[in-house]
């Protein structure tokens, strides 16, 4: 299927800025004829939804669909099947209640671009892919004139509507499936750049280990970058170092745990003979690694849909309505990158 083009990529095309692509495709006042008619010219060349009289139409009913990119280093090339799912989900959704859905990116955090994109359209409400935002970024959004609803973060303090994974209930679920394997310690690898999810995991973990009885020591905490060569080249150069390394290490995701796979077989490592590796996204790659990863599965279609539905009945009601904090759960996908020492102890699956 041709993939659809976006109000950043007409905005290259046409070397305008994207504010000024979505005033012409709403139709508003404040852009030249010329640059007008080339947006429009690129925006039909590439069939972009939308682009009909009825999108002239103030009445229009649109929700935006805006993945905000800060460094790149959670959302980029290694997870479009991420993004294209969170996508995939608020689309379905968004049509089945009579909306047409609005993709836009922007590849760096410039709050007042963003903010100005968002109050230039003609949209009901807004779901923002936020996975690489911290809470003081969420603070600009107050100057936004329509309901917002984040994605992939929560921030319980903050007045709006988020719908994020539960990083506890899914680590913990992975964690037990690790003890039940026979593992008594485990370490972490996570990103040098903590994201929102990143925290909530690394807590999740050592509170698990808590809870199971599994043995866990700071020492046995590496960081790396969340890019996969770059994750490769960190792991390697720790590995170098020789450290003592437990029977297992728990990856805060799926690219950075291929990425140390990839360093500990090189350094003449055997997974999962040696040491049991997991990690936390269950990406498509996964299962084909070698071996097999071992992984979380959290549905972010799911995920988006429900942020759609919360949005659309945030439209309606507005700030009557109390702000909701909704965290989805996973479920674990066992493969063959877990080693199993001997009998374990049983666990049951919480959510």
């Amino acid at each position: 299927m041709k993939k659809k083009i976006t109000i950043t990529e007409i905005a290259k095309l046409a070397e305008v800025s994207p504010a000024t692509v979505s005033l012409v495709l709403n139709g508003r006042p404040g852009v030249g004829p010329e640059a007008r008619e080339k947006v429009l010219r690129i925006a039909r060349t590439n069939n972009y939804k939308g682009v009909t009289s009825s999108r002239l139409n103030r009445k229009h009913k649109t929700i935006l669909f805006v993945n905000v990119v800060k460094h790149g280093q959670i959302l980029n090339k290694n997870h479009k099947e991420f993004i294209a799912d969170y996508i995939d989900g608020a689309l379905n959704e968004a049509e089945r209640n009579g909306y047409s859905l609005e993709v836009t990116a922007f590849d760096s955090f410039e709050p007042d671009s963003l903010i100005e994109h968002i109050n230039s359209s003609f949209a009901r409400g807004a779901v923002i892919l936020a996975t690489e935002l911290k809470e003081e970024d969420i603070e600009h959004f107050l100057k936004a004139h329509i309901p917002v609803v984040f994605i992939d973060i929560l921030y319980p303090y903050m007045p709006y509507d988020f719908v994020d994974m539960n990083n506890d209930s899914s680590v913990f679920n992975l964690m037990s499936h690790m003890h039940r394997m026979g593992h008594t310690e485990a370490g972490i690898v996570t990103g040098t750049y903590v994201t929102s999810n990143f925290e909530h995991r690394m807590h999740s973990f050592e509170k698990s280990m808590q809870i199971l009885g599994m043995n866990f020591t700071k020492e046995h905490t590496y960081s790396v970058d969340s890019t996969y060569e770059k994750s490769y080249q960190d792991m390697c150069a720790i590995l170098d170092k020789k450290p003592k390394l437990p029977s297992a290490l728990f990856c805060v995701n799926d690219i950075i745990a291929l990425g140390c796979m990839k360093a500990l077989r090189e350094h003449g490592y055997k997974i999962p003979d040696d040491i049991s590796v997991v990690g936390f996204d269950n990406l498509t790659m996964s299962s084909m690694a070698e071996p097999p990863l071992t992984t979380v599965k959290v549905s972010k279609k799911r995920i988006s849909m429900t942020a759609v539905k919360i949005l659309l009945q945030r439209i309606k009601e507005g700030s009557k309505m109390p702000y909701e904090k909704v965290m989805i759960g996973g479920e674990v996908v066992e493969r063959e990158s877990v080693k199993q020492l001997n009998s374990g102890n049983e666990w049951g699956n919480h959510e």
